[in-house]
């Protein structure tokens, strides 16, 4: 005898459908939390997957109900069972690894269907999966018409929403996204910049449209009055960068309705696309209740209490829960809950991306004009260099790194006296402090050229900073590395570093064009080689550049600046800053631009951008372009910056590895050393 057909979750008038757990929450919370009212839902992703959540002790509790190969549905320690409705049948008199028995049914309103994506209800789901199986030529078609005589619609649609149910709904959700009002199809960044204007801007909007690889698509979201633009990649699944994966462009929009993850606010409301028929744009925005949705402009009424009969299927496991719990006598009289209150306004950018996910996260927005500084709170521009000269000193610069190489490193010696110092002339300045040069008297080694870092003002924000910076180079020892020799707290905080005569990188080299590229390529390699130390360290550097890389001769390079470095905590891989500061967003990786989440591989792609410095005698990278055109001209065009003119093509080679979009794809530092080491091998044996 054939088993019958399992109960379908969408005929269950406590079914949702795909709704959050926070939604979910809400729902529940509208009824006082009752013990065992409960409603079903089906999971955001992945795909078949269902949940209960219910009520007890006044708490909320979430079941998952997971698909498995077989078929079968069942819960973490649960017994398996042929359906979710018939899950919880069984669970109204059996706890089986539940916390409580599902008693209440929190049934849909009668007007609300079970939402299958936003803005499409289960309904008209079901129907697409007819259409679908019906011009499918294969085995499951043929069923259905060989049959086609005797199987009404119904019948039908339990042939095509059976085991084949996921398959077919990922065939049709591929599409799906076609007819949504939010799909504009192949129009330029320009074109959907100029619509979104059109339509005004309000924190959420939002349009997606192809790119010109027609691989890929973009997301334009508007936030704070401006529109910003988010790859959306398409590999094996469709994800902003970093961010979830999922099987269609349907369920990812769903999934940033309900989150911003990484965006800079939640979606909210569609800009439609040039002629979409307005009858079908308000069936649409009709379809998303408060409850269900988050962009419905229409009024919620206020709750009220309702002793309406609801006419839809009941489950005869449970009864419903309309404000009075029915006895279980009376489970034959399923009432309707009444509406939800009004959600409060659109939802609120978070304050700061902590948590985000830059799990990317997509790329967000691009910051434009005076926000730029505001959002990313970055410097765009190249930061003034420490050091601008060549300083002249009464030694070689093999006898000064014997001198700092040899220094004792104590906690005696590295507290330094004022009396000890003697300071010269202004080698640099920035923002908050100023580099001299001078000399340190030490008890053992004498008087020693150093390079000291004061700051300007009594800013106890940066005073704290230096002193970290202090703390963070104190531990570093190598010979790439400018070497700390101690920390003076006089009238103001002094660093007192080694001093490396010739300056910054990129000054040198402007000054000193007839260097030979492989001298400029065992540069790097030695920086190279200092990054490996630093990051075997657990640091990341978070600033390298040709200006913060020092020399102390023409073949002789040291790491400098460590003030934006970071420790990375155990069992972390990344750095993720808590808010925004003067960045120099040029050097930065599009991971950190857009999500502040900085690790080994961000600071290989500020590498690739040192290493263009360098070979490039000390050109400034992007030169005319501003923050919104060089994000655009890396994430959008997905461009790099051009060979300079006597630059080796495999050195080259090497920078465009750096840059790599997905960062799992760049070398690590180890790796480089060892490229950077064959390369100037290699190029100096061209010369011999």
């Amino acid at each position: 005898m054939a088993t019958a057909a399992p109960i379908k979750p969408s005929s269950v008038p406590y079914f949702y459908g795909r709704i959050t757990r926070e939604e979910a929450e809400q729902i529940l919370a509208s009824y006082d939390k009752k013990e065992g009212l409960y409603l079903l839902r089906e999971s955001i992703n992945p795909l078949g997957n269902y949940a209960i959540s219910i009520c007890h002790n006044n708490n909320f509790h979430h079941y998952n109900i997971e698909k498995r190969q077989d078929g079968m549905y069942k819960i973490s320690d649960g017994r398996p069972f042929p359906g979710p409705v018939e899950l919880i049948q069984h669970h109204e008199y059996n706890l089986d690894g539940m916390i409580t028995n599902p008693k209440f049914q929190c049934n849909r309103q009668p007007f609300q269907r079970p939402i299958a994506f936003r803005g499409m209800t289960y309904t008209e789901l079901e129907n697409e999966l007819i259409s679908k199986a019906e011009s499918m030529k294969n085995k499951y078609t043929d069923f259905i018409h060989r049959h086609s005589l005797s199987l009404d619609k119904n019948a039908k649609m339990e042939r095509a929403l059976g085991a084949q149910r996921d398959h077919l709904i990922l065939l049709v959700a591929k599409d799906l996204h076609k007819k949504q009002p939010w799909y504009h199809g192949k129009i330029t960044r320009d074109e959907a910049d100029k619509r979104m204007t059109k339509a005004g801007h309000d924190d959420g909007k939002f349009l997606v449209r192809q790119r010109d690889d027609k691989k890929t698509f973009a997301l334009t979201l508007s936030y704070r009055n401006e529109a910003r633009h988010y790859m959306i990649d398409k590999k094996e699944k469709f994800a902003i960068q970093d961010g979830p994966k999922f099987d269609c462009l349907m369920m990812l929009i769903d999934h940033y309705h309900n989150k911003s993850d990484g965006l800079l606010c939640k979606l909210a409301t569609p800009v439609p696309k040039p002629g979409y028929d307005k009858s079908a744009l308000a069936k649409y925005m009709e379809s998303s209740t408060r409850q269900n949705m988050v962009y419905s402009d229409h009024q919620i009424p206020e709750r009220r209490q309702s002793h309406t009969s609801l006419h839809s299927p009941t489950s005869p496991t449970a009864n419903s829960f309309p404000g009075k719990v029915p006895s279980r006598a009376n489970s034959n009289r399923d009432r309707a809950l009444p509406l939800l209150p009004p959600e409060e306004s659109a939802p609120q950018p978070p304050p700061s991306r902590t948590g985000s996910g830059i799990k990317g996260r997509p790329p967000p927005p691009l910051p434009t004009g005076a926000e730029r500084a505001n959002w990313t709170g970055g410097n765009w521009e190249q930061p003034e260099d420490v050091q601008d000269r060549r300083i002249k000193i009464d030694m070689d610069s093999s006898q000064l790194e014997k001198i700092y190489d040899d220094l004792p490193r104590t906690k005696d010696t590295f507290s330094i006296r004022q009396s000890q110092l003697e300071l010269e002339e202004e080698l640099g300045s920035g923002q908050f402090g100023s580099v001299q040069k001078g000399y340190c008297t030490l008890k053992r080694e004498g008087r020693i050229p150093v390079a000291v870092k004061k700051l300007k003002s009594e800013d106890k924000s940066a005073e704290e900073e230096m002193l970290k910076e202090a703390d963070l180079m104190r531990n570093l020892t190598h010979q790439r590395i400018v070497r700390m020799i101690g920390l003076c707290r006089a009238d103001c905080i002094m660093l007192v570093l080694e001093l490396c005569p010739c300056g910054p990188l990129n000054s040198f080299l402007a000054k000193h064009k007839e260097l030979k590229q492989s001298t400029v390529v065992q540069l790097m390699w030695q920086v190279a080689q200092g990054m490996s130390y630093l990051h075997s360290k657990n640091y990341v550097h978070r600033d390298l550049a040709a200006r913060n890389v020092l020399l102390v001769s023409e073949n002789s390079a040291k790491i400098s600046d460590f003030g934006m470095s970071k420790a990375l905590n155990i069992g972390n891989d990344y750095y993720k800053a808590q808010e925004a500061g003067k960045w120099p967003l040029k050097w930065y990786a599009p991971e950190c631009v857009y999500y502040w989440k900085f690790d080994a591989k961000s600071d290989v792609w500020s590498y690739g951008v040192t290493l263009w410095e360098a070979t490039s005698y000390g050109e400034k990278p992007y030169r005319k372009m501003k923050g919104n055109e060089i994000l655009k001209f890396l994430v959008e065009d997905e461009k790099r910056l051009q060979k300079p003119d006597f630059c080796d093509e495999q050195v080259y080679e090497i920078m465009l590895e750096c840059w790599q979009y997905d960062k799992k794809d760049r070398p690590t530092f180890e790796e480089i050393d060892q490229k950077m080491k064959y390369q100037q091998q290699r190029l100096l044996s061209l010369r011999k």
